[in-house]
């Protein structure tokens, strides 16, 4: 074996080496984007009260700041499903999202919230719509545009 040959040898491995801590790198990189939808959807949820979340009635009092609260997590939602869209989310994250969208919009405080968003402002969370008229059922990475 001669020194061409080693290092022919050397630089293949060093290229395998590369091309895969570029792919482990973007993996990451994935990870962190979906992720901070997580730590966005932790928040909203920190702020909304535990009888919301149960899927019991919320109290008069605090039925406006749920309101506020459950339409912003409406947007979240509607921008999740925008992502996978676009094929930017990965399907087994937004199979978990999806989950749980459906598992909410059952809940009493966010049916209601979002029955009276689709009555008032039928376009304002489009992609969410869809998704419903889907039965939750649907991947939106495979959606017509």
């Amino acid at each position: 074996m001669n020194w061409n040959t080693i290092a022919s040898i050397a630089t293949s491995i060093g290229v395998g080496i590369a091309a895969w801590q570029i792919w482990e790198s973007r993996k990451l990189a994935q990870t962190k984007f979906e992720d901070s939808f997580d730590q966005q959807y932790r928040s909203l949820a920190m702020g909304i009260p535990v009888d919301a979340l149960i899927g019991r009635a919320v109290d008069h009092e605090e039925k406006q700041d749920v309101r506020e609260k459950i339409y912003n997590y409406l947007d979240l939602c509607n921008e999740q499903i925008y992502l996978r869209k676009k094929k930017r989310i990965r399907y087994s994250r937004w199979a978990v999202w999806r989950d749980g969208m459906k598992e909410n919009l059952e809940k009493t405080a966010f049916r209601e919230v979002w029955e009276e968003v689709k009555k008032e402002s039928p376009q304002t969370f489009s992609f969410l719509t869809q998704l419903e008229e889907h039965s939750y059922m649907c991947d939106p990475a495979k959606w017509k545009s």
